[in-house]
């Protein structure tokens, strides 16, 4: 559940929530498998179609936060200096959030007026930073998060030198991390779509009559299930052998 709540937060559906997105991955799998079935009239290939196209919807949805963190990632070294110069100044994090709400990066606006917007309504800092790591679900967000909210319990006079070594460490992660999935990204994206083959040339088999009849039957039901499972660790292994190690989001 902690993998799934990453998620749906790095993709932007923080306000959904986990529970509200898996129903509708379920719900939408189990609707393709009944489509399937009354198109094709093989049980066995309905239920492992709703099956697989549950696990691609998740396999989207991941694809989609990574997206999205990739693209803040590069919004984010330009938020820090922001916060650091507005801490070397002597303005309070507070009017560091006004600002970027004014005149940050355009795409990152939104949240930070929302957050100036709690903080003016009486939310406690913690609480609003909390609603702001959801909204982001980044772990460069979180770093910067936890240090805003380290700050506000005991003070710090070293968060300008902080903000500054987290601004400098992170355009070297970028550049870095770049180079890498620019290489093995269309690596894992092809052997993903390899996996899926198979059973669009099943589909296509299935629309005659006889097929289906064969498909239905015992030895053709076990023929499906044996593929199924070597989709499944073919799937995994490409996931295990081809995705870089992602930093942990911190305290979700």
């Amino acid at each position: 559940m902690k993998w799934l709540r990453s998620t749906v937060e790095g993709a932007g559906l923080a306000k959904y929530g986990p529970s509200a997105v898996l129903v509708a991955a379920l719900f939408s799998a189990t609707v393709l498998g009944f489509m399937v079935y009354l198109s094709f009239k093989v049980f066995a290939l309905a239920v492992f179609l709703a099956i697989g196209s549950f696990a691609f919807m998740l396999e989207g949805l991941s694809v989609a936060a990574k997206a999205r963190r990739r693209q803040l990632v590069k919004l984010w070294p330009e938020v820090v200096e922001s916060i650091h110069s507005a801490v070397v100044s002597g303005l309070s994090l507070a009017d560091a959030f006004d600002e970027l709400a004014l005149n940050g990066p355009p795409r990152l606006r939104p949240s930070f007026m929302r957050l100036s917007n709690r903080l003016d309504k009486g939310w406690k800092f913690e609480s609003a930073i909390d609603e702001l790591k959801a909204e982001f679900g980044e772990v460069h967000a979180d770093r910067l998060c936890e240090v805003l909210r380290l700050v506000s319990r005991s003070g710090s006079r070293s968060l300008a030198i902080s903000l500054k070594q987290q601004a400098e460490n992170l355009r070297r992660e970028m550049a870095m991390q770049g180079q890498i999935e620019a290489k093995q990204g269309w690596l894992t994206g092809t052997a993903k779509i390899a996996v899926a083959a198979p059973w669009l040339v099943v589909g296509m088999l299935s629309t005659r009559s006889e097929n289906a009849a064969v498909y239905n039957s015992g030895a053709g039901v076990a023929v499906l299930l044996f593929g199924f499972v070597v989709s499944f660790f073919a799937y995994r292994l490409v996931n295990l052998l081809g995705n870089l190690p992602q930093a942990p989001r911190i305290f979700i």
